[in-house]
């Protein structure tokens, strides 16, 4: 059941058979049999399938959900017995998103922690990719394209940029239909965005829209806060606004413009990982931050 329950993982996260198939190594037509058999097992239809897109049903999401936390589970369980945990020991210096750490790291580094408790764990908040020579990072989060091929790297996986609002906001001033709609509206804009633009997909090409508003901030996370507090529209991560999508505290809009999936990985400065950084990145895996 362990092999069907990560088949419809995957294919809920990459949207789609085939390229679920690809990234577990397996053919599309393995996957498919996988998916029917859970069905099967289950007796109720967990995915709707047109030939545009896969959609989860209400049962499905449910299931999906529970598949998620066995799955952590399961994954932490097997790494856990295949290492002598108490021989992993050392100094682990590790650069992490704000929002990656506050949301997703640590409610869940206790389990890391119990796990190598020979491990001294030290988590930097920030985007340090680029400073792991000089300032000591064994590893560091970088989400998006690398820009330094010198750098080794390990590949999480995908997430997507989502353009957020709440329903009081767009009660009381309205929905963007189109990209350009957003010079209408109060964007809260990121103060490392420089150009103060949004990137878009408008009749298949790339473009860099121009947004506005009364507030400029400097961290993910304050700007998840300003647009909970209805104070106007957000162009952030998936990874930082997928708990408050899950609660229906957010809605997204503007979907069918959204750019492609950009990377996500963890940069070190050693070709061959050690004992210590391979224990986290497997942590890290199990977390499933990325989100196809």
């Amino acid at each position: 059941m362990i092999k069907e329950m990560k088949s419809f993982r995957m294919v809920v996260t990459t949207g789609g058979f085939r390229s679920a198939a690809m990234e577990l190594n397996i053919s599309p037509a393995l996957v498919t049999k996988h998916i029917n058999a859970l069905e099967q097992k289950l007796n109720v239809t967990l995915l709707k399938r047109n030939s545009r897109n896969i959609t989860l049903t209400t049962k499905g999401k449910l299931f999906y959900d529970n598949v998620i936390s066995l799955l952590k589970d399961y994954d932490l369980c097997m790494h856990q017995q295949m290492d002598d945990h108490n021989d992993i020991n050392g100094k682990l210096k590790v650069g992490v998103p704000h929002s990656i750490n506050n949301l997703h790291l640590l409610p869940e580094i206790n389990k890391f922690i119990v796990s190598y408790p020979n491990i001294k764990i030290e988590l930097v908040s920030g985007n340090h990719s680029l400073k792991l020579f000089s300032h000591g990072y064994d590893l560091a989060f970088h989400c998006g394209n690398l820009p330094d091929s010198n750098l080794y790297f390990t590949k999480l996986g995908y997430w997507r940029k989502k353009t957020c609002l709440t329903r009081k906001y767009m009660e009381k001033y309205g929905t963007p239909k189109i990209p350009a709609d957003l010079e209408n509206h109060n964007c809260i804009v990121h103060f490392a965005n420089r150009t103060s633009t949004w990137k878009y997909i408008v009749n298949k090409l790339e473009v860099d829209v121009a947004v506005k508003g009364n507030t400029i901030i400097n961290n993910s996370l304050d700007i998840l806060k300003f647009t909970s507090e209805n104070l106007g529209i957000c162009y952030l991560p998936d990874f930082t606004v997928s708990q408050e999508l899950e609660k229906s505290a957010l809605i997204t809009v503007l979907d069918e413009f959204m750019p492609p999936p950009l990377p996500m990985y963890i940069v070190h400065i050693n070709r061959n990982l050690s004992a210590k950084e391979k224990a986290f990145i497997e942590f890290i895996k199990s977390l499933t931050i990325c989100s196809c």
